[in-house]
């Protein structure tokens, strides 16, 4: 199985809020055959995104030539407004009240000024700058769950975020807060589309 990602590509976009098992649904096109903002619009588990990428007036950031997107989705926006909900004491906070700077730090922290596809990434990890400037280590890791199902291991993409004053070793994280991704290597008309399992927070905050 030369390309393991392709397996649970669609799978992925429709289950994205729990940790199901890997299935093999066969081989799928990893082309999207639209724009970056486009896909993420017309999908029903990232158009939340889409929304927040408008409201920023970053649709032109996520469009360039050669851009990485790791896409949080719609879940994980969700899980941000509940927590911005308790920390503003306001049950009524909801994406129209993040203000606009605050939203283009955010979004920028998912965003890359290159192409980064799996084939750029690496086991031990590598740390790249977001385009707001921040880090994060990305890697591509074998994953022995389904050993007795498959004859190669599937290698994720992983999306992490330095906790502590040091990256941790990618094979023993600490306080390092790592995510899996959960659909890689979508390519669309301008780039390149990984999309973040639901568990994880959008904005980074931690519980």
């Amino acid at each position: 199985m030369k390309y393991i990602y392709v397996l649970i590509v669609l799978f992925s976009l429709t289950s994205c809020s729990n940790d199901d098992y890997l299935i093999d649904g066969g081989l799928a096109n990893q082309n999207v055959g639209v724009s970056t903002y486009d896909f993420l619009k017309s999908n029903k588990q990232l158009d939340t995104l889409a929304i927040l990428i408008q409201k920023a007036g970053m649709i032109d950031v996520v469009n360039a030539k050669s851009t990485t997107l790791f896409a949080p989705n719609n879940l994980s926006i969700k899980k941000y407004i509940y927590y911005m909900k308790e920390i503003e004491e306001n049950q009524n906070y909801g994406i129209n009240d993040i203000p606009v700077a605050n939203l283009k730090e955010m979004l920028g922290a998912y965003i890359f000024n290159e192409s980064l596809d799996r084939s750029k990434l690496v086991k031990e990890g590598k740390v790249y700058t977001a385009h707001n400037g921040e880090e994060r280590l990305l890697s591509l890791e074998p994953v022995e769950d389904y050993k007795d199902q498959l004859d190669q291991f599937p290698e994720y993409v992983y999306y992490t975020v330095k906790g502590g004053g040091d990256w941790d070793p990618t094979d023993a994280v600490d306080d390092d807060v790592k995510t899996v991704v959960r659909t890689s290597n979508l390519i669309s008309t301008n780039g390149v589309i990984h999309v973040l399992q639901g568990s994880h927070h959008f904005s980074n905050y931690i519980d």
